[in-house]
């Protein structure tokens, strides 16, 4: 059976009212959804009531020159004055549903109706109904006491993993320039986040431009123009210079890759490669419950995350101080800000409900974080 924390275990899920289910989207992706995991882990979110906001930073205080010297009895050599740069942010919709006819509710105990001899097929869709397709071919009840409640578990999960696609892949949208009720308002990713004012190739100095994000192109051009290449040990080294070149704090980087740029890096490793100090050290490091390895690099060590291939952009890896990023959520009055409510599905012959919340990720200035580009 499934089972979801903080129900009531007095009535079945479908009776029950949930609002405050943010606990459960920290924690239902776990491992699949690293991100989220961790940053809902360090520090739990951000609450607001609105549905964008905005923040302010400095500029990075970098010196390009020989700064001024002052003399006994004179005035300040210059006046000093740190720019700011605002940014907006916005939360987004995410309004999933799940339903079932009373039927399929009821039928917990119905024997298996298909023969010992036939194929594994397919399971029930969530909404009452199956796909045609091959039987279980085992004789019994059904293995789950509350069908309900797993598909509403697994619809939670979903909505989990679509969040971390649009911490990664979000474009931003705020929706403004439609018509009240049909706007579509998107989350910014980080891909595109890191990506604003970036560096042109890796031989252009670091800028004091708190919007300024750091790139690191991986091809032999430097540039982004040549082909791209396995991800390395050097790229690594080289995106953190990048960002000790800005100033960037540092305070919890972290290396996001996929499954086969990290099968990459092992392969250098095993293959006596590695032209600087580098070793990957598994589950060395712990970040709010989620368990990650730790990269080695000249600059000291960092975490390892690995993103599902479905959710991390292509041909990217990053660098992400995990220190700056944070989930944060549109509070609605009287629902929390995630929360399932009651679909009126009387006159289908159902029970429905919906998962809702409004969400979004703030990350700090673009300079904190790295992107390593055209990787293979």
């Amino acid at each position: 059976m499934a089972s979801i924390g903080g129900l009531g275990a007095d009535a079945p899920i479908y009776a029950q009212q949930i609002n405050n289910f943010a606990g459960e989207l920290f924690k239902v992706g776990g491992q699949r959804t690293p991100l989220l995991s961790a940053v809902g882990g360090l520090n739990g979110g951000k609450v607001l009531n609105s549905t964008y906001w905005q923040v302010q930073v400095e500029d990075s205080a970098i010196i390009n020159s020989e700064p001024t010297k002052g003399q006994e009895g004179n005035s300040p050599t210059e006046y000093l004055g740190r720019d700011r740069s605002a940014f907006t942010y916005v939360t987004q919709i995410f309004h999933k549903g799940v339903q079932m006819t009373y039927t399929a509710l009821a039928s917990t105990g119905n024997q298996n109706p298909f023969t010992l001899s036939a194929n594994v097929v397919n399971q029930s869709d969530g909404d009452g109904t199956t796909t045609a397709g091959a039987a279980q071919g085992l004789f019994g009840g059904s293995p789950v006491n509350d069908e309900f409640a797993l598909q509403l578990e697994k619809a939670l999960e979903k909505v989990a993993r679509e969040a971390e696609w649009f911490a990664f892949n979000g474009s931003f949208s705020d929706g403004a320039n439609v018509t009240p009720g049909s706007g579509t308002r998107e989350m910014w990713g980080i891909d595109h986040w890191v990506s604003q004012n970036k560096n042109a190739s890796n031989s252009v100095a670091a800028s004091a431009n708190p919007l300024g994000g750091n790139c690191f192109y991986n091809d032999a051009a430097g540039d982004g123009s040549g082909s791209a290449r396995v991800l390395s040990f050097d790229a690594i080294a080289g995106a953190m210079k990048r960002l000790y070149d800005a100033h960037a704090p540092l305070n919890q980087p972290v290396l996001c890759v996929s499954p086969k740029q990290l099968l990459d890096l092992n392969t250098e490793l095993i293959g006596g490669n590695v032209g600087i100090t580098g070793a990957i050290i598994p589950r060395d490091r712990n970040v709010a419950g989620i368990d990650i390895d730790t990269v080695v690099t000249p600059f000291g060590s960092i975490g390892l995350m690995v993103i599902d291939p479905d959710i991390m952009p292509t041909g990217s890896s990053f660098i992400l101080d995990m220190a700056h990023i944070q989930p944060v959520f549109t509070n609605i009055p009287g629902f929390g800000t995630v929360f399932v409510r009651d679909l009126d599905q009387d006159a289908n012959a159902r029970i429905g409900k919906a998962i809702y919340m409004e969400m979004g990720f703030e990350f700090g200035p673009p300079s904190y974080h790295c992107k390593i580009q055209a990787v293979a």
